[in-house]
């Protein structure tokens, strides 16, 4: 254990240099080799560009907030 009360466990690399992580089954990993050979994990998660988008924009939030709060504009169609 480390002084900062932190566990540490051994890893190691297969054949085909993968590693198991125990307890992250199934999760996504930005992975940062820094300069001093250690490696840095960070857990991540994949947004699409659409929602990126969505998130940064105050503007197209509210637009979109606007037209779900908005009644739908029905018309009837043509017979033929």
């Amino acid at each position: 254990m480390r002084e900062n009360g932190e566990k540490m466990t051994i890893v190691q690399t297969d054949q085909r240099s993968r590693v198991v992580l125990p307890g992250r089954k199934d999760e996504l990993f930005l992975m940062n080799e820094n300069s001093d050979g250690s490696i840095l994990l960070q857990p991540a998660v994949v947004v699409s560009a659409a929602q990126r988008e969505y998130d940064e924009s105050s503007e197209l939030q509210e637009l979109l907030s606007d037209a779900l709060a908005s009644k739908t504009v029905r018309r009837r169609r043509r017979s033929k």
